[in-house]
């Protein structure tokens, strides 16, 4: 449970803890939470603030438990554990571990073992609902780094706190979200995006480029039923769109995804590249901004593929570096909330 910071807490300089032990889902955070987050990534990004929780995690180890291949999720937590004065121990390979072949050790047990080592974990796994199954044996705070095609709360954290401070706040804002509907990254930003009020949010799925009714609106495009259903708790109009010109003329923010990704929950030795190209409904070139005159700032979580052309990087609109610069203050401001109660 986390406690009020002691005096000489070597987090002392920051507002208040956060009211959460371990951060599974978005689904477990209130307005109030997000805010609280919002504001403390805030103060990470100022001088005084970083100066603040330079040392939070001095004497503290990060446990880094990565079942499924990572880049900017892997390293960017780990850099903020080194910028907090912590260390780092685990792995980024599950063929390293003892979770393969003969043994198979379980997730739950895999959790305890590396509790006993760090102070933190942030764990990435194939398996839907990994990181949640961690947190019930847990005796350390465990972070949600990926869990299947289930939710991936730091990267949307990331990404709706940097659309809410460029565009001075997300309340009656329309927001597309444009890829695989059945992507962490998406279930996450669309559930964080609701609760920060935003009035649209247009999706812009496979189905809804490929299969187009005579009235205007795609023809049996839907969410995943979860995401429906989550969605519906928040009044937020849901629309679909068949092509991205469109997009670029009516959101204030896009996040790109790639069309299709594939199965987030398989076995990462399993896996080959992908080859398919891109509908050219569905791709943002600088061309399709620029004859559009949209000033849409364009998100993409990484990694990109030809969905988002790299001559859109040096425009106004592109916040693709942003996000990774972000994403280390976005870590940085939740592991030291989460090491600092006693």
């Amino acid at each position: 449970m986390t406690m009020p910071l002691s005096a000489t807490s070597p987090c002392s300089g920051l507002t208040r803890p956060f009211s959460f032990t371990h951060l599974t889902s978005v689904g477990q955070l209130e307005y109030g939470d997000i805010v609280g987050i919002f504001d403390r990534i805030d103060e990470v990004q100022q001088p005084s603030g970083h100066a603040a929780i330079q040392d939070c995690m001095a004497g503290k180890v990060l446990g880094v438990a990565f079942f499924q291949p990572s880049t900017r999720t892997r390293l960017g937590f780990e850099t903020a554990a080194h910028r907090l004065g912590g260390r780092v121990v685990g792995f980024s390979d599950i063929a390293s571990t003892r979770s393969v072949h003969y043994t198979g050790e379980s997730i739950e047990d895999a959790t305890q073992v590396l509790a006993a080592y760090s102070d933190i974990i942030v764990m990435r796994h194939f398996v839907a609902g990994a990181a949640a199954r961690a947190a019930e044996v847990s005796t350390v705070p465990i972070i949600n780094g990926g869990d299947g095609s289930n939710e991936h709360p730091t990267q949307a954290i990331t990404d709706a706190w940097l659309m809410d401070r460029t565009l001075r706040g997300l309340s009656g804002r329309t927001v597309a979200l444009i890829g695989d509907p059945g992507t962490r990254v998406l279930r996450s930003l669309a559930a964080i995006l609701a609760r920060l009020g935003v009035e649209r949010l247009l999706f812009m799925t496979p189905d809804s480029v490929t299969d187009n009714s005579d009235n205007g609106g795609p023809r049996g495009a839907r969410l995943p039923e979860d995401v429906e259903t989550e969605l519906a708790r928040f009044p937020v109009r849901i629309e679909y769109c068949a092509d991205v010109r469109d997009v670029l003329c009516e959101a204030d923010a896009l996040e790109m995804l790639p069309a299709r990704i594939p199965s987030l929950e398989a076995d990462p030795r399993t896996l080959r590249g992908n080859a398919l190209a891109t509908h050219e409904k569905y791709r943002v070139t600088r061309e399709k901004i620029e004859s559009t005159k949209s000033r849409t700032l364009v998100f993409h979580p990484g990694p990109r593929s030809d969905e988002l052309h790299e001559d859109t990087d040096s425009m106004p609109n592109s916040m693709y570096w942003q996000q990774v610069r972000a994403s280390v203050h976005c870590r940085m401001a939740l592991m030291a909330g989460m090491v600092s109660g006693e």
